[in-house]
């Protein structure tokens, strides 16, 4: 057991899961329960959204992920699902606080900066300036062949996002502002259209 992992919560972790896997019946209601629970979440965060967005993931204690992508329609179900985005591999969505989407081309700001640049590096360039700012544990540090960790260090970043970020001010206050008002939303009522807060537990007892 690695250290600060109690060795009660994993032994009830470990137990719970080899219950809903007893049987081939409970494995396949598993499967179709939180198959359910993660198409309405998908649903909750991608609707009505199409094209580039940013996005965050919060436990309970606080920031956990910051993505972004172009095609928020595709990317935002997959979140949940965890086919191809690794997050809920690790941390299910069902014990997510709350998660905000931003569609920043609604944004005033981003008709000027689109002029110059393409949505790719303005996505790019808004993740990496959100991620240097706030620091979300899951994107503070990548694995190693060797089955370690490696910090992030996003103020030495030769990417593009960190290279486009620098061009990016305005845009970048905006969306951050957009951000922690949808952040600090009890209820995701009164957000403009580019802007959205789910949050999950809301959505347990539906499935």
């Amino acid at each position: 057991m690695d250290p600060g992992v109690p060795d009660v919560a994993f032994d009830r972790w470990w137990h719970a899961m080899r219950d809903v896997a007893a049987t081939r019946a409970t494995s396949l209601a598993w499967r179709q329960h939180r198959y359910k629970f993660a198409h309405r979440l998908g649903r909750e965060l991608a609707g009505g959204l199409s094209g580039p967005a940013v996005y965050g993931v919060w436990l309970q204690w606080g920031l956990l992920y910051v993505g972004q992508t172009l095609e928020a329609e595709r990317r935002l179900k997959d979140l949940a699902i965890g086919e191809s985005h690794h997050l809920a591999n690790t941390y299910p969505p069902e014990i997510w606080h709350h998660v905000v989407v931003v569609a920043w081309p609604q944004l005033p700001e981003a008709a000027r900066v689109l002029e110059a640049l393409s949505p790719k590096a303005i996505g790019e360039g808004l993740e990496h300036r959100l991620q240097e700012a706030l620091a979300p544990l899951a994107n503070a540090s990548r694995r190693t062949s060797d089955g370690q960790w490696r910090d992030v260090d996003w103020k030495t970043s030769r990417s593009l996002g960190a290279r486009t970020g620098k061009q990016i001010d305005d845009l970048f206050v905006a969306v951050l502002e957009a951000w922690n008002k949808a952040a600090g939303s009890p209820d995701g009522e009164g957000l403009p259209s580019s802007s959205r807060v789910v949050f999950p537990s809301q959505l347990l007892g539906e499935v």
